[in-house]
């Protein structure tokens, strides 16, 4: 790969947080490998000095800003921002723009953007102060979380409600202690699957991970905001694997799902779809035994994440190991995506 000018663009508050496996900020273990490859590499923290901000990106001279900003201030939403101040300075970027931010944010637009796709996900409804802004005719159980955050924020082993009680209870919680409007979908009970694709024009998916929680004796087995930061929780310490038992057609419907999701929503260069599996009705025999019959099997589309963590342990880096690229080959590839495609 030609050697290339680049700037690290990330929330200044990663500064101020500790990782939780305690490894380096992504910012930092993305500068070492691109300074191990001999690219020339500069970081800039972005804070909510808005006018220093405009004025330090306006003067970067980089070929390639390495977008790195999944919040502004510890704000997820401000992610769009960032996004949007790049394009209006008319520099080059990795990941997603605002465009694709937003739409993938707004978790009912979303869905109902796969919709019109044909993509499948959990039937649903939003919840906005009190009012209804769209409801499917739902069956308990219920998943219920916050419409437009990121990182499982809001969603704890309560998450689940069982009745109409329980349902009001969460709602209420989201409004007062989140300050979102409220996702409410039917639970999908299933295996956690996220699939990373590269890519725009052409896209390549890469081999499914499987945040496998069967065997946690008790706790909630899905991704919880505590299972993802919390070192210490069951749910952390239940490993990411990749799934041999799933049929290769399966596999494959898997991924043009994801793959088709990131062009729904006008996601570029690199993200993340995060899915749940099951066997929707079982056959005789070995019920141990999963299903060889492709046609058994079923998948829902829970979540499309555009600039996904970039942790040279988290599950598109994982993904992308296994499929021969090395964690400084994913980031090269990132940003030569970016090069090469219309602003």
């Amino acid at each position: 790969m030609e050697k290339r000018r680049v700037t690290l663009l990330y929330d200044s508050i990663e500064d101020e947080e500790n990782d939780p496996k305690g490894d380096a900020p992504v910012y930092k273990q993305v500068s070492q490998a691109l300074g191990k490859r001999g690219h020339e590499v500069k970081t800039l923290a972005a804070d909510r000095n808005i006018r220093n901000l405009v004025s330090k990106i306006e003067k970067d001279d980089s070929e390639v800003i390495f977008n790195l900003c999944e919040s502004l201030g510890g704000v997820d939403q401000h992610a769009i921002n960032v996004a949007a101040l790049l394009e209006l300075l008319g520099k080059r970027f990795t990941g997603a723009g605002s465009f694709g931010l937003t739409l993938a944010q707004d978790k009912a637009l979303a869905k109902k953007l796969f919709q019109f796709h044909g993509i499948k996900y959990p039937k649903f409804s939003i919840m906005d102060a009190g009012q209804v802004d769209w409801s499917d005719q739902l069956k308990f159980p219920l998943f219920v979380k916050p419409s437009n955050t990121d990182s499982s924020v809001g969603i704890d082993d309560k998450a689940i409600v069982k009745n109409i009680k329980e349902l009001m209870e969460r709602i209420s919680w989201i409004h007062t202690e989140i300050g979102s409007p409220v996702l409410i979908e039917e639970f999908i009970e299933g295996r956690e699957i996220f699939v990373g694709v590269l890519g725009n024009e052409r896209m390549e998916a890469l081999p499914l991970v499987e945040w496998d929680f069967s065997k946690m004796k008790e706790g909630p087995r899905f991704a919880t905001a505590e299972a993802k930061w919390n070192k210490d929780s069951d749910g952390y310490k239940a490993p990411e694997v990749f799934p041999e038992d799933i049929p290769r057609p399966v596999v494959e419907r898997m991924q043009n799902a994801a793959m088709e999701a990131l062009r729904t929503l006008k996601v570029l260069d690199y993200g993340r779809v995060d899915m749940r599996l099951r066997v929707k009705r079982k056959r005789g025999g070995d019920e141990a035994k999963p299903s060889e019959d492709p046609e058994d099997w079923e998948f829902y589309i829970i979540e499309v994440n555009p600039n996904p963590y970039l942790d040279h342990k988290a599950e598109v880096a994982l993904a992308a190991k296994k499929h021969g690229l090395a964690y400084h080959d994913l980031i090269e590839r990132i940003i030569e995506l970016a090069i090469r495609r219309d602003r």
